[in-house]
């Protein structure tokens, strides 16, 4: 494959001063694969460097261009987004973070405040806001000229995100939904998938989701479903076996934003 051919395959310009770079990670939780944005005309901000992969990095790196970079930012410690973010650093500029996804990468770098902006330049500026749900640690980042939401895996291009107990909790999923609903974000640049146009009915469309699924929970509950297996069948029906450990976690995650205690749902097989 020639280069240029690899660029129109990867790369794309979803809004001014943005670009999105796709790795080539495709799979159920990954979508078509992890995007990684840069932002900005110069100093730059490079946003999930994604996996460890050096041809993506190298996509990024022509992307780039040899302008400066003031940071390269983290919305979270999966390492679809950050595997590549030591490497990522070193070539490029500081590794900003929240706290909890720098120790959980074991990577150097500054921490962000939740709500603390970015001002690389060239009237650019990204506030980082803390957004736990998908897991604990996570980060959107609200570009404001534009008012640009870059939701990592909290929300998605298209489908739903994962929510894995303990680390994933729907209660705190539901209340950053909320949040970034009152940003009033006109524009959502998702972690994987493509730009989502309609910012507000999309992060409507995901809390109407989740507590459709409480919903169901709380149903196969009331009918005696007292096993993963059968709570599983009754929310998702005839899922394929690869989604089952992935439906299994999430089904935690709901028992205990219900109110449920593991122990109260046998692990029988």
């Amino acid at each position: 494959m020639t280069a240029g051919v690899a660029s129109r395959k990867h790369v794309s310009r979803p809004g001014p001063g943005v670009t999105a770079v796709r790795a080539d990670n495709p799979g159920p939780l990954t979508l078509t694969g992890t995007q990684t944005y840069v932002i900005g005309t110069g100093p730059l901000i490079v946003l999930d460097p994604g996996p460890h992969d050096e041809a993506h990095l190298g996509r990024v790196d022509d992307v780039i261009a040899g302008r400066p970079v003031a940071a390269v930012c983290l919305t979270h410690a999966h390492a679809d987004h950050s595997a590549a973010a030591a490497d990522a650093a070193a070539r490029w500029g500081e590794l900003r973070a929240s706290a909890a996804t720098l120790d959980r990468v074991g990577s150097a770098g500054r921490a962000l405040a939740d709500d603390e902006a970015l001002e690389p330049g060239e009237g650019f500026r990204l506030r980082a806001i803390a957004t736990p749900g998908h897991s604990a640690d996570h980060l959107c980042y609200l570009l404001e000229r534009s008012r640009t939401l870059f939701t990592g895996d909290l929300v998605l291009g298209e489908g739903s995100t994962m929510i894995a107990h303990p680390d994933g909790s729907v209660g705190a999923y539901l209340a950053s939904l909320a949040r970034l609903a009152a940003l009033r974000p006109e524009r959502l640049l998702p972690g994987h998938g493509s730009p989502v146009e309609d910012a507000l009915a999309r992060l409507e469309e995901c809390r109407a989701h989740r507590l459709r699924r409480v919903a169901s929970v709380r149903r196969a509950l009331e009918a005696g479903a007292r096993t993963p297996e059968g709570i599983r069948a009754a929310v998702y029906g005839d899922l394929p076996v690869s989604h089952h450990a992935a439906a299994d976690l999430t089904i935690r995650a709901y028992l205990a934003y219900l109110g449920e205690t593991s122990s109260s749902i046998s692990r029988r097989r």
